[in-house]
């Protein structure tokens, strides 16, 4: 997946804890920039993936990251795919229990 590959050039230590591609778009697109990670949106992260010991996962690795710094433009884009990708996932959703 896309978001994934992208992504991971910031944060690369979310590629292992979260194997899901929905909630990898739904957690990026909560998250944005590593640097923003608080303790304050560990609760959405919580919400997000009804796990908290990942959601903690997530705020240590993001503390520790080895990825690299990533620009203003390259979030926003990643914000709007990832954003897309989980409209369509919750599309295909709705639709296939409709049919």
């Amino acid at each position: 997946m896309r978001i994934r590959e992208w992504y991971s050039y910031h944060l690369p230590e979310l590629y292992k804890i979260l194997t899901d591609n929905y909630l990898y778009a739904r957690v990026t697109n909560f998250i944005r920039s590593r640097e923003e990670l608080s303790e304050e949106k560990l609760e959405g992260i919580t919400a997000i993936l009804s796990d908290p010991e990942k959601a903690k996962a997530i705020l240590q690795a993001s503390k520790s990251s080895i990825g690299m710094e990533i620009s203003e433009i390259d979030l926003v884009n990643i914000e709007i795919f990832a954003a897309r990708v989980v409209a369509l996932a919750e599309y295909r959703e709705r639709h296939y229990i409709n049919t």
